[in-house]
């Protein structure tokens, strides 16, 4: 340990440089580790996919959200991580947290949560632990496969590819503030919690062979911009014009400032942010088509200094200010 890291504290580092100092410990040969949004390991003509994601009162279940929910968030968020992957999920274990005073009829409606998410994305849950705990807190492990040459990385994108979202961005972050000040925005709070994993256009997305880079958008789309960017060595450049807004923003708020921030920065939407050869761009109406989802084109990469964001035809610098653990919280 050196003395820098001896007296720097995990508020001071974020959750993103705490990864980076665990993976500097950690020593792995499998062909993809610490860093993207699942491990890959060779099982032949595939990759294994693993992933884990964890869910605690304090951070992760906003006033609002039943059992139910809680259930089906925890192996969603996982699934979406095979999304971003390109995998087809094959099953998934979770372990509970849970204290001697939850009702019966708690657990029975989290498990039918967990149980009814996997089984609409074409998965099931196949094992887990339960412990007592003095609050709730859930773990999920999700195991996915694809093809070698249809993985998607967070590495990969070269200047000129196109930068490209699924969906709109925005709903959950509205229904979180729905939630907060009873604002009745049913479909965005919804969103919130209960996503929808993008299985089917992640799977749809590596068999295209048009994508260079993908991860989902759980933090918000400027720690993706940023997560992307700095996988690939390049800058990225977005307007928000562009940007896929959910009609609810508009809703959660009239400030235009707080709208802003909402879609760059909020998360919890998970989309899928990829970018794709430019050469490939008119094949895009027909990926859409075939996915039933939205693909919009939102900007390029570049091989700039600073990541860009074009507002109202003004250039400026996009600031990374998406949720991290241990320094920001939304509020």
């Amino acid at each position: 340990m050196n003395l820098v890291s001896s007296m720097k504290t995990l508020g001071t580092l974020g959750e993103r440089e705490a990864i980076r100092v665990i993976d500097r410990i950690v020593k792995s040969d499998v062909p993809v580790g610490i860093g993207d949004d699942c491990a890959a390991m060779d099982i032949g003509d595939k990759y294994l996919l693993v992933t884990t994601d964890m869910m605690v009162t304090k951070t992760h279940i906003p006033k609002g959200m039943g059992p139910y929910d809680i259930g089906w968030s925890l192996v969603a968020v996982n699934l979406s991580d095979i999304a971003a992957m390109g995998g087809r999920p094959l099953g998934v274990v979770t372990a509970i947290g849970i204290t001697k005073g939850h009702p019966i009829d708690f657990l029975e409606q989290m498990v039918d949560g967990m149980n009814d998410c996997a089984l609409r994305f074409g998965t099931s849950i196949v094992g887990g632990d339960t412990k007592e705990h003095e609050d709730l807190i859930l773990c999920g492990t999700a195991v996915g496969e694809v093809d070698k040459d249809k993985i998607l990385l967070r590495k990969g994108a070269r200047p000129g590819d196109l930068i490209v979202v699924t969906g709109c961005l925005g709903r959950a972050g509205s229904g979180f503030f729905s939630l907060k000040r009873g604002l009745n925005l049913k479909e965005a709070e919804n969103q919130l919690k209960r996503p929808w994993p993008r299985i089917k256009e992640g799977m749809a997305l590596g068999a295209s062979g048009c994508v260079t880079s993908c991860m989902d958008i759980s933090d918000g789309l400027s720690a993706s911009i940023f997560e992307l960017s700095r996988n690939s060595g390049l800058t990225h450049e977005i307007d928000y014009a562009l940007i896929p807004k959910a009609s609810e923003v508009c809703l959660a708020f009239q400030d235009a400032e707080r709208q802003k921030d909402l879609v760059l920065n909020f998360g919890d939407d998970f989309e899928l942010l990829f970018t794709m050869k430019r050469e490939r761009e008119a094949d895009l109406a027909a990926l859409s088509e075939q996915v039933g989802c939205p693909l919009t084109v939102i900007g390029k990469v570049t091989s700039g200094e600073e990541n860009i964001l074009i507002d109202n035809g003004r250039r400026e610098k996009l600031e990374n200010l998406g949720y991290e653990h241990f320094r920001i919280r939304k509020a």
